[in-house]
């Protein structure tokens, strides 16, 4: 059995920076199985496979990790709509479509942007309702568990660490500076001593307004006891989060903000995220989340009758 494959990086439009996913366009009729044994092969952070599609209704997709199923959201998202696209999945003409991608866990509005019959630019949206606890380790403990000083804890803006859940929660903390977010290496007895293993949150969001790109926002990081202390994983799934955590302080005021968030550097793989956030003070709150992605590689893979 021949199945078709291509490589993409998303939230980027340089080859060789963003996030590096694996889509396979015409995954019709594996089993959940083959699919977790592929993309453990690929060994990527995920690995997409659309099982249906249709050019008024859009993708059926999962996506896998090398361990473990997961959603398709953020990166495999943008990867999987620049594929159907340049794989023939889905005929679109120059403009803008509008599309569902459906997978077992949930639905997601799809914007794909078609330019001379290329995909330039997906945007998908999203409703979360947040949970916030204001809960966190002393500062001592979070410098502690960064391998930072605490004057590397001190961030302006009066931006408090939190505790936001939008379902996955994170401890999003705010930095002084983006050298110190690139310093941050995760400490496993800084972590062991602290009351963080009792928290919610497994993984540390490290923010920061100092971006290398002068049209970002923010410069966003990820750490945890499952991270590698010198790795820097894509950020997409973690962005309502971060959405979130902004509008539970008091001076981002009711209304609409397009920001961009940046992750890496041009040194290990570069990823620009743009956001649309519709802060209204509700329990809910709607984000727009887009970005381009670049085309990398494309082969076949064998399976066995």
């Amino acid at each position: 059995m021949q199945l078709s494959y291509f490589t993409a990086d998303a939230f980027t439009s340089e080859i060789f920076q963003g996030a590096q996913i694996a889509v396979l366009p015409r995954a019709n009729g594996l089993t959940a199985a083959q699919m977790q044994t592929i993309a453990a092969e690929f060994n990527l952070t995920e690995t997409v496979f659309i099982t249906a599609a249709d050019d008024s209704q859009g993708l059926q997709a999962r996506a896998f990790s090398p361990r473990e199923e997961v959603s398709v959201i953020g990166h495999p998202l943008i990867a999987a709509a620049h594929v159907a696209a340049a794989s023939g999945v889905l005929t679109l003409q120059n403009g803008v479509h509008d599309l569902q991608v459906h997978c077992d866990d949930r639905s997601s509005a799809l914007a794909i942007t078609v330019t001379n019959g290329r995909a330039v630019k997906a945007q998908y949206a999203v409703t979360v309702t947040p949970r916030v606890d204001r809960f966190a380790p002393t500062r001592s403990e979070l410098a502690a568990i960064l391998s930072l000083s605490v004057d590397d804890l001190e961030a302006p803006d009066d931006l408090r660490p939190l505790l936001v859940a939008c379902p996955r929660p994170y401890l999003v903390l705010a930095l002084k500076n983006r050298d110190a977010v690139r310093r941050a290496r995760f400490d496993f007895g800084g972590w062991s001593n602290s009351s963080a293993p009792s928290m919610l949150a497994q993984e540390i969001l490290l923010v920061v307004k100092d971006a290398e790109e002068a049209s970002a926002n923010f410069h966003a990081r990820l750490v945890s006891p499952d991270i590698g202390i010198n790795d820097d994983p894509p950020v997409g799934a973690a962005v309502p989060a971060l959405a979130a955590w902004l509008c539970d302080h008091d001076h981002i005021r009711r209304g609409t903000y397009p920001f961009t968030v940046e992750r890496g550097s041009r040194a290990t793989r570069h990823s620009l995220l743009h956001v649309e956030m519709d802060n209204q003070g509700k329990e809910s709150l709607q984000l727009r989340i887009g970005g381009h992605a670049v085309l990398v590689s494309q082969g076949q893979i064998t399976l066995p009758d």
